[in-house]
């Protein structure tokens, strides 16, 4: 068996994959395994996964397979894994140096299931925000994602702990899923993941105004399904991801259709009995960006009010 297997799911990656390797090779040691899992992309993507291979044929796997979607990729790659540890490494993005050791000699000497610590958002120059670990009960939930932590494989097998196969929201069930059955987590001082803002990938399309094809309401149903007997960190989380949802996605919505949303999932909180309200969490959310604080305030502040259709006459674009 091997000590670490970094999982990277690959689709139409030509552009950005030799980046994100390149930060992964100088790192590979005997006891790590890295592999690679092409998920049907039409562009050369493949072609580069095999001459990367080439370069560490003992150390690199390739999975090459039909198009089913990175939910189903990341399932199979945690069940094709040979590491005792897994990492997962989106294909566009990159790793600091002594990135796997950092995580893996803090997780190995120790009972945790799983270790997490911060990221940077990066664009092609600029670094537009950084995330800091901070070790409080709340941060976890700021990262619901699968990169910038490792995991222990048997605990993700044997508790059945899996991607969602759904049209958003995969990693997010993931994570809520992982935080509902441990305890057993440890946030370290470090950030070494830098997550690439690539204006040309899924999550950053499929959300410009509401996808027709994606229900949040029943998103929410399956994200509620994982979490609905926990704390008060759950409850916020939901409040925190459907403001987030209508912010991000309303902008360039029409008024209408930002407002039936809106009720649609207000409505949702309301029947699962979340509380509305954001100050009773406010002192409790070390690690929340200012910036989403005020996001989250303010429009909770204007739905006590009433004013969330005069908002959404000036916010929404379309």
């Amino acid at each position: 068996m091997k000590e670490l297997t970094i999982i990277v799911p690959v689709y139409n990656a030509e552009n950005h994959i030799a980046k994100c390797l390149d930060s992964i090779l100088p790192q590979l040691k005997d006891e790590y395994e890295l592999l690679l899992i092409n998920d049907g992309s039409k562009d050369k993507s493949m072609d580069i996964l095999e001459l990367y291979q080439k370069k560490k044929p003992k150390s690199i796997r390739i999975i090459d397979k039909e198009n089913t979607g990175v939910a189903e990729t990341r399932n199979l790659g945690i069940r094709e894994a040979r590491g005792e540890f897994i990492c997962f490494i989106d294909n566009d993005d990159y790793v600091d140096k002594e990135y796997f050791s950092t995580f893996l000699n803090t997780i190995k000497n120790s009972e945790m299931n799983l270790v997490m610590g911060g990221y940077r958002r990066v664009g092609k120059k600029e670094i537009k925000f950084v995330v800091k670990p901070v070790n409080s009960k709340w941060f976890k939930f700021t990262v619901p994602a699968p990169w910038a932590k490792i995991y222990r494989k048997e605990f993700l097998l044997k508790n059945e702990i899996k991607f969602l196969n759904y049209k958003s929201g995969e990693d997010i069930y993931f994570c809520l899923d992982l935080f509902a059955k441990t305890d057993k987590i440890k946030v370290i001082d470090y950030i070494g993941y830098n997550w690439f803002y690539n204006e040309e990938s899924v999550s950053n399309t499929i959300q410009k105004g509401f996808n027709k094809k994606i229900d949040v309401v029943e998103l929410m149903d399956k994200l509620y399904s994982v979490g609905k007997n926990k704390d008060e960190y759950f409850q916020y989380f939901y409040v925190r991801y459907l403001v987030w949802y209508l912010l991000f996605s309303g902008k360039t919505a029409s008024k209408e259709d930002f407002m039936n949303e809106y009720v649609r999932e207000f409505r949702w909180l309301t029947e699962k009995k979340i509380p509305i309200k954001y100050p009773f969490y406010s002192s409790k959310l070390k690690g929340e960006r200012i910036s989403v604080r005020l996001s989250v305030a303010i429009f909770l502040m204007l739905h006590k009010v009433h004013l969330v259709g005069l908002f959404a006459s000036i916010f929404c674009k379309s």
